[in-house]
């Protein structure tokens, strides 16, 4: 028996089917009403609570028609998603062994299949509303089950419990209510949290709703102060005396100044243009809904520098700078998280069996890899016993994983120069293999034999050094960390036994060297 990730049973028969499909008709409708037009703080407030109450349609209306009647909160909430779904995607296997790396493939490929990037956007719909929810129709004509397609599901067929107001159900006529489960393994359900508290009040709607509602207003009141005040006024003048036929010709030359640009009018009468007097500043309203907008910028993108025209640089020069990295990222991560609970692991149950440790998905931004430093530090901390997997160097480098078909000689690779086992002083070196003189195996060096006494009289003291560096890699966190932070060792070190080694050694080195001398001598 399956369970999915929440320990409900899964039937695998109820994979093929839709279960969420609009109607015409019903309480999964299409058919939706505005609740933009006219909206005034009362009518908000209204929407808001009831929302924060339960009954969230009113809201989910008003985030979608934000999106379509305002250039500048669609644009900005454009941007927010498409710096998430534009990073690279990346199957991470959970180890380096030969069943973790198979499965991790089996979700590479899925990840290369057609609709993956769509249903990545369509996730992302809950940046806005809150949450978002896609179906999975699984395949099994094949050899294994397969998603064959990601079917975004409108946010208003679906509504919350009524004790947590949190668990995601299907609105749906057997329960009119609690509305029904989602079926396990069908359904991949997003939940954005911009902060801590009931998925609903997660949505970035909700805080940027106030400042939409009074742009509406800067917006009206600056068409009607346009439509005033945008025209010079036109005032016409009649002579004393003069009848009600004239003044009528008159009052209709200056009517239709106004609307044709063009009259005719007797030489008599006179027209005159008055420029009008506008009490403050004329920008008023146009700084103002500069304001609103950067108000909605701030709670979208984390920042103004790239909508306002205001100076200013986020992050590398080859970041993506729309959104505010930690943002991105942050978003990123959740997205991730979703699709590796809801597609993920359902995925890998049906094809593989329930795994204790399953491969993830994750979108990260490619940053560029100091290859030559990476390389420095990996050479000298290696030797020292730093344990690296080898698909994690490759990560960072770019490189896939290597055929296991492949012939040796068409990889590169082989074993590290100065391997452990040739470094003096570290545990468990062969320190008897050193190198002979061409004399013979039986005529030993004085060198090779001094060499052989230092490293063994130096081995507790260079072990001392060894472990404080070790002790160091397995506690930072990167390797600017480690390059930061190893110059504080040498305080904390005691050189002392060390130095009477190397004494030690140089009298020794000095009388060797006498000895052989004075036999040459002879």
């Amino acid at each position: 028996m399956l369970y999915d990730a929440y320990g409900r049973p899964v039937r695998t028969q109820d994979l093929t089917r839709e279960h969420a499909a609009p109607q015409l008709t019903g309480i999964r409708t299409i058919w939706t009403d505005t609740v933009a037009g006219g909206l005034t703080p009362q009518s908000l407030a209204g929407i808001l609570m009831n929302a924060a109450q339960g009954d969230h349609n009113s809201f989910l209306t008003l985030a979608e028609e934000m999106e379509e009647r305002d250039l500048h909160y669609a644009c900005e909430l454009g941007k927010r998603k498409l710096a998430v779904s534009r990073l690279p995607i990346t199957v991470e296997s959970y180890s380096d062994d030969k069943k973790d790396i198979e499965l991790a493939d089996r979700v590479r490929a899925l990840v290369r299949r057609p609709g993956f990037r769509n249903l990545v956007k369509d996730l992302l719909d809950a940046v806005g509303k809150g949450y978002a929810v896609c179906e999975i129709r699984w395949d099994r004509s094949g050899k294994y089950w397969q998603p064959a397609e990601y079917t975004w599901r409108d946010p208003h067929f679906f509504q919350f419990d009524q004790v947590s107001r949190s668990e995601i159900r299907l609105r749906d006529e057997a329960d009119l209510m609690n509305g029904i489960e989602l079926t396990p393994f069908c359904f991949i359900r997003h939940v954005h949290r911009m902060k801590s508290g009931i998925p609903i009040r997660g949505g970035i709607a909700r805080i940027a709703a106030w400042a939409w509602m009074c742009k509406g207003y800067t917006i009206k009141d600056w068409l009607a102060f346009a439509e005033v005040f945008g025209m010079p006024f036109r005032l016409g003048r009649y002579e004393a005396g003069a009848s009600a036929e004239d003044k009528a010709v008159l009052r209709m030359a200056v009517a239709n100044l106004g609307t044709d640009a063009a009259a005719i009018f007797p030489k008599s009468m006179e027209v005159e243009f008055k420029e009008a007097q506008k009490a403050g500043s004329t920008d008023f309203f146009n700084r103002l809904a500069d304001y609103l907008d950067a108000q909605v910028s701030r709670g979208i993108l984390g920042q103004t520098a790239t909508t306002q025209g205001t100076p200013g640089k986020l992050g590398n020069e080859d970041a993506q700078k729309e959104v505010r990295e930690d943002i991105r990222d942050d978003d990123a991560e959740q997205v991730a998280d979703a699709i590796n609970r809801d597609l993920v692991k359902p995925f890998i149950d049906l094809n593989f069996g329930p795994q204790e440790n399953y491969p993830t998905v994750q979108l990260r931004a490619a940053k560029p890899e100091n290859i030559g430093a990476l390389s420095e530090a990996l050479s000298k901390l290696v030797p020292l016993g730093l344990r690296v997997e080898q698909s994690v160097v490759r990560d960072k480098l770019s490189l896939p994983d290597p055929d296991e078909n492949a012939a040796p000689e068409d990889l590169l690779g082989g074993q590290m120069p100065g391997a452990v086992d040739q470094v003096p002083g570290v545990k468990g070196m062969n320190r008897q293999a050193r190198a002979r003189n061409a004399q013979g195996a039986d005529d030993i060096d004085v060198a090779d034999v001094l060499a052989d006494s230092l490293a063994t009289a130096a081995a507790p003291a260079a072990d001392a050094l060894v472990a404080a560096v070790k002790k160091l890699v397995d506690e930072a966190g990167s390797l600017e960390e480690i390059r930061d932070r190893i110059i504080d060792l040498y305080g904390d070190l005691s050189p002392a036994d060390l130095g009477t080694v190397i004494a030690r050694a140089m009298l020794l080195a000095e009388m060797a060297g006498r000895y052989e001398v004075k036999a040459e001598g002879k």
